[in-house]
């Protein structure tokens, strides 16, 4: 939902540079606060000083995605998955801008937004990122003592990737506490949804106590990684 931080910000962006900015359209997002699609002309020139121009106007916590004209099609790109960057919100966000997005400033880009033709090849690269990056990652926050922080990055990462699932079969408008009942019906994946179980009842446990143990880390860890075997074996 829009409010009045983010209609204020683009009310300083459009008295900025008004004349050279196409559109502003927002997106909400069910992992995040949602975001920002701005749309600049194509024959801006450089685009990184509009960028600077774009930040020096206080942006409100929320994605922004700053582009030409002529590179709307970037927004249907998988995006980079895993860590440091722990949250990605490409999958699902042309599905988001495209049908439920709202015109803030100038010409609606919303028909021009193109949906992934093979959602499955989206899942593979998540599939793919998270088996490449969660051993990296998790060995830094061993370092780190970071044991909490390790089972709730578990349980996160377990419901973004069967959102992701869940695009396969056509469903992207799905509440985060919705994802696993959701995956449940459409795939029938028991073994998956038990390991979801394991995982969640494990991060909820951890997090009242608001204290974990290395060996509560390394199972969040391993059953992360169950998690991703089962899932992968719904890519054809």
């Amino acid at each position: 939902m829009i409010n009045g931080e983010v209609n204020d910000f683009a009310s300083r962006l459009v008295d900025r540079i008004g004349d050279r900015l196409e559109s502003i359209t927002f997106y909400s997002h069910p992992f995040t606060k949602g975001g920002l699609v701005i749309v600049f002309q194509d024959n801006i020139g450089f685009v990184p000083d509009l960028i600077s121009v774009v930040y020096s106007c206080e942006p409100p916590p929320i994605t922004l995605h700053c582009l030409r004209s002529a590179e709307l099609f970037q927004l249907s790109f998988p995006g980079v998955f895993g860590w440091p960057n722990q949250l990605e919100e490409k999958p699902l966000l042309a599905y988001h801008l495209k049908f439920k997005g709202v015109l803030i400033y100038g010409r609606d880009i919303r028909d021009e937004v193109m949906i992934p033709d093979d959602p499955m090849l989206l899942l593979e690269t998540h599939v793919q990122r998270c088996k490449q990056f969660v051993r990296n990652w998790a060995l830094d926050q061993f370092r780190r003592r970071n044991y909490l922080g390790i089972i709730k990055e578990a349980e996160r990462q377990t419901r973004y990737l069967m959102a992701t699932a869940l695009l396969t079969r056509n469903e992207w408008d799905v509440a985060l506490e919705e994802i696993p009942e959701r995956f449940e019906r459409l795939f029938e994946d028991k073994w998956a949804i038990q390991t979801w179980t394991e995982i969640n009842t494990l991060a909820l446990r951890q997090v009242a106590t608001n204290q974990a143990s290395r060996e509560s880390a390394k199972e969040a860890l391993w059953l992360f990684e169950k998690a991703i075997h089962f899932i992968e074996g719904h890519i054809r």
